[in-house]
């Protein structure tokens, strides 16, 4: 039987485990922030073909690890953990690639369903090679519109569900030093109606309204970015602005984590 989880209690937990992450987990935050700029620059300055791109995979692998050590210091300042922070954090990104195979094939169906299902709702130019100009009017014109609406709603609610239900994946790996992934798809079951509205209040609108204000600082700054360096110092900036809802949303995953991870067979 599933943990009961009260909304409140795990609300004031999440936001008290934040406030411990913050010191701990501050350099590798900055340390972030830099290789987030430097995949940015990288992509704007590396040659075309196999050399830039292979350059370009070594730099993002970097900046992915550095998104892990980041990631496993939050979680290790707040829960018990085994091994040492780079042992977390090398089981942390290879989880997360396992996360970005299995999203990317998600996504590619979903692409791959609204190109079917669009065609099949008629869809299409009245001439051959005539663009189509307005196509949310040809599918209100032939009432296909709403229908279509529907599944794609029905479509992002499912891509939430589904990320609530896995959200527990990275504190697992960085804390117990295994890659767990849908194992921790059991954990998380019968705990939507709490973690759904927690992860909106802890995740998206800290996320949300922080990209807001970090456009706003842009703006002002920065301006309009066009080189590569001016590129990479704007995705650093916006990165800097966004840490608060890194500590956020991780002070959350660590607090549901605690109250429904299993315990380990000793």
């Amino acid at each position: 039987m599933s943990t009961p989880l009260s909304l409140t209690h795990l609300f004031q937990d999440s936001l008290a485990r934040m406030g411990r992450m913050i010191v701990p987990s501050l350099p590798f935050g900055i340390l972030f922030v830099a290789a987030s700029g430097g995949l940015v620059w990288a992509a704007g300055i590396l040659p075309e073909g196999s050399a830039g791109f292979f350059a370009f995979v070594c730099v993002a692998f970097a900046t992915l690890f550095a998104h892990s050590l980041f990631s496993a210091s939050m979680y290790r300042a707040v829960l018990p953990h085994k091994g040492s922070l780079l042992g977390s954090a090398w089981t942390l990104t290879l989880a997360w690639m396992l996360v970005i195979v299995v999203a990317a094939i998600g996504g590619s169906i979903i692409v791959l369903f609204f190109s079917l299902i669009g065609a099949s709702f008629g869809v299409a130019s009245g001439e051959p090679g005539q663009e189509i100009t307005d196509m949310t009017a040809q599918m209100r014109e032939g009432g296909t519109f709403w229908p279509l609406f529907a599944v794609f709603v029905a479509t992002l609610f499912g891509v939430f569900w589904f990320a609530v239900r896995l959200m527990l994946f990275a504190g697992a790996s960085s804390v117990r030093n295994q890659v767990h992934v849908f194992r921790t798809w059991y954990w998380t079951k019968g705990q939507f109606r709490v973690l759904g509205p927690l992860m909106i209040a802890l995740i998206i609108v800290p996320i949300v309204l922080l990209a807001w204000i970090a456009q706003l600082i842009l703006s002002v700054v920065m301006g309009v970015s066009e080189t590569p360096p001016q590129l990479a110092l704007s995705t650093a900036l916006v990165s800097l602005v966004l840490l608060p809802s890194a500590w956020i949303g991780h002070g959350f995953a660590a607090s549901v984590l605690d109250r429904l991870a299993p315990s380990e067979p000793s």
